[in-house]
């Protein structure tokens, strides 16, 4: 096992990923000329590990190592002691710029779609509420001219007018040069007659697909129109919305409104004109076209010859998302890291089964599938969204359509050394990936690679495919996200005044020496752990983190050191495959397996062989906290919160508390907090005994019950950890949102 020294090249992956620039927007847009793949694979080796990290690469462990990089950093401490409930609306954020703001026109936060007349480039910025768009299509690093859903390049604040956005999941331009919108956590799609060229143009009207169809919870997800039709995925409700003849106002509903059979949760669409395509994450149709995945429940469907109208004539395997032209359809895999390409549109098997790629698919590289946001039974849906049927299967046995997958307990973790035909290019298209071919280039839209990457033209030869340029920074392989300090699904701990946040999607644990007390404040050093932790605890001088089959332990921990064990496949006589909990008082270690619906107590950390002294039968159990032997249960998914005292026989109780899948429940130096995940918003007591008996929380910090989730200082979008720090608590969100929040009194 490795815990310290510098690294060699063969000892790291480098997941070739990810993009966002911090450099100031100016009146003028301003191009860059790009990196050659060459130029970067140059600088990317002259750099070593930490380097690499500060640099903005993906620089990923192999399993069971770790590695610590010390940061500069800057930043304002927090002060004081938070004796008391905050107040509900955030000071500053981390993870990012701040609460409501970015940095720049460059500065992207998952891109979710793209799409082109031609002339023009249009992005969906996810993340931050808005639309960019390009008067001319950009070859290289190029900023754009126009923002939607916002009054300049700096507001992200999500809102609910013409002007505005939530959360837009998908752009479209139909050849007569109408965009339309996505509107996705408005539940609506926005019609602009042409394409803005001011900041801030308000659409000439919105489809409001509550009004429409009657689901007072649309979301809207994928997009497509050819000018005369226009298709809907309404993804929570797994809906295929067509209007047969294109709207033409806000009353103008769909012609067919179907729940088609073997579709879950429809997503991006696909289409030639003739033939659609719709991805799916949670798909149950018993066989597709092609190959099958590991994850048989990402499929796409497909119409043949008709539009999207009751159950499709078939499917591909895997989630895809893409464009056609005479050459044939190029697309995005929501996992994986390679481009794809169809000569002809798939629509039997023969058709399926010419699937060429740029690069080879027995190379794992980046965030491995099982860890992927997005994964069924991994994230929390949002109300409405069905979750998984089922119980998980047993490991190692292959599960049928429809029901949730295993997690593997093998690691997926390589080094580019020892990776045969490893990609030139990790082409990371994630939830949102999307591919725009244009007469000028060929755009890949990378939501996990947070980019947006291009060809010139077509290439020859598709196998090592690098991209040519890069849209939004020099370096198609950076990482901005990391570069510009935001984390995904990050996880809080105190440790003794550092604030500590783990991150599993990362595979990195972030550390800053003090409480931050400002925007932005980056952390002193940033750890590369060899397998991704999904809960942390720390109590005296002892900090631990856990995951998949792995604790790392720290028995002394300060920031920079490294651990002094990890504990991998077995804790004491408890085999390890899904750790999704890991709580210490510093007397009891409580973990939680969900594969085994099993929570396990020690007395303190166990020997190998060493049986627990306490366990519990928790269906699907996951993040854990504890605080002298009262041990609080978060579910990995559902809605019970459970508290047990490891100190007597009893059963866990149930708290008698209103959540949707939360995430965490936590002790408080003040009382007792749940983030209540799929309700937006947490829930703070004064006293846990409070909360047991039934007591209204004494502040709710976020929106009301029942609103759709917004990023501004006080509201959240899935809000899954907290955490109390010198004079402020920080609550950390997850999966749709990566911000850290900070409240003080």
């Amino acid at each position: 096992m490795k815990l310290s020294g510098s690294l060699s090249a063969g000892s790291v992956i480098l997941v070739l990923g990810l993009l966002l620039s911090g450099c100031s927007s100016t009146e003028n847009p301003t191009t860059t000329p790009a990196a050659t793949p060459d130029e970067g694979e140059t600088a990317m080796a002259a750099l070593d590990t930490c380097q690499k990290v500060a640099a903005g690469y993906i620089v990923q462990m192999p399993d069971g190592e770790f590695d610590v990089c010390p940061m500069e950093s800057q930043y304002v401490a927090s002060q004081g002691t938070l004796s008391g409930i905050p107040s509900a609306t955030a000071e500053f954020g981390l993870s990012g710029f701040g609460p409501d703001f970015t940095d720049s026109a460059v500065s992207l936060n998952h891109p979710a779609s793209g799409a082109s007349d031609g002339t023009s480039l249009a992005i969906a910025d996810r993340f931050n509420n808005r639309v960019l768009v390009f008067s001319s299509l950009p070859t290289g690093p190029t900023e754009p001219d126009v923002v939607i859903g916002q009054p300049d390049f700096q507001d992200i604040t999500p809102g609910t007018g013409l002007a505005d956005l939530n959360w837009p999941g998908a752009v479209e331009v139909t050849p007569e040069g109408t965009l339309l919108i996505a509107d996705t956590e408005n539940g609506r799609i926005l019609v602009y007659k042409s394409i803005p060229q001011s900041n801030g143009q308000p659409a000439d009207f919105a489809l409001d697909l509550a009004a429409l169809t009657g689901n007072t919870d649309a979301w809207p997800w994928g997009i497509w129109s050819d000018g005369t039709s226009l298709v809907v995925t309404d993804t929570r409700k797994g809906y295929v919305l067509v209007w047969d003849t294109f709207p033409t106002d806000e009353n103008s509903a769909p012609t067919s409104s179907s729940d088609p059979e073997g579709v879950g949760t429809p997503r991006n669409i696909t289409s030639d004109g003739s033939n659609f395509l719709i991805g799916d994450e949670n798909g149950s149709q018993q066989e597709c076209w092609g190959e099958p995945p590991g994850n048989r429940n990402r499929q796409s469907h497909i119409w043949v010859n008709r539009l999207p109208i009751g159950a499709p004539d078939g499917c591909i395997w895997d989630w895809y998302q893409g464009d056609v032209s005479q050459r044939g359809v190029i697309a995005l895999a929501a996992g994986g890291q390679d481009a794809h390409f169809w000569p002809s549109f798939p629509v039997d098997d023969a058709t399926a089964l010419q699937r060429q790629t740029t690069g080879s698919q027995n190379t794992p590289m980046g965030p491995p599938d099982g860890e992927q946001p997005g994964d069924p039974g991994e994230q929390p849906p949002s109300p409405g969204e069905p979750p998984m049927p089922g119980d998980p299967p047993t490991p190692g046995t292959q599960p049928a359509p429809g029901e949730p997958q295993a997690h593997r307990s093998e690691s997926t973790i390589r080094t580019v050394s020892n990776m045969p035909q490893a990609p030139a290019h990790s082409y990371l298209g994630g939830d949102g990936g999307d591919v725009v071919i244009t007469d000028t280039a060929i755009y890949f839209v990378e939501y996990n690679g947070n980019r947006v990457t291009g060809w010139n033209q077509f290439p020859s030869t598709l196998e090592g495919k690098a991209p040519d340029f890069s849209v939004f920074d020099a370096d198609s392989d950076v990482s901005t996200l990391l570069r510009d300090g935001y984390l995904q699904n990050p996880v809080l701990a105190n440790a003794d005044g550092a604030l500590v946040a783990s991150s599993d999607y990362d595979r990195r644990m972030y550390v800053w020496n003090q409480a931050p007390g400002e925007n932005g404040a980056r952390a002193d050093y940033v750890y590369l752990t060899g397998f991704p932790a999904w809960d942390n605890t720390y109590a005296q001088g002892t900090l631990i983190i856990a995951g998949r089959d792995s604790l790392a332990i720290w028995r002394e921990f300060s920031p920079g050191n490294l651990p002094d064990e990890v504990i991998q496949g077995q804790l004491g006589t408890l085999a390890l495959s899904d750790l999704k909990g890991v709580a210490y008082d510093g007397t009891y270690l409580a973990v939680s397996e969900p594969q085994s619906d099993t929570v396990a107590v020690f007395d303190g950390i166990p020997q190998l062989g060493e049986e627990p002294i306490r366990s519990y039968s928790v269906r699907g159990p996951g993040r854990l906290d504890m605080k002298d032997g009262l041990l609080a249960i978060a579910p990995k998914e559902g809605a019970s919160v459970l508290l047990v005292d490891v100190t007597t026989s009893d059963e866990p109780r149930e708290l008698p508390v209103q959540v949707n899948l939360p995430n965490q429940a936590k002790f408080l130096p003040f009382g007792f907090a749940i983030a209540d995940t799929s309700f937006h918003r947490v829930q703070i007591w004064n006293s846990v005994d409070d909360a047991l008996n039934g007591a209204e929380p004494a502040r709710i910090i976020g929106g009301e019950l029942g609103d759709r989730p917004q990023t501004r200082a006080d509201r959240f979008y899935f809000p899954a950890s907290l955490e109390v720090v010198a004079g402020h608590l920080y609550v950390a969100e997850f999966k749709f949102s990566n911000r850290i929040l900070a409240f003080s009194e």
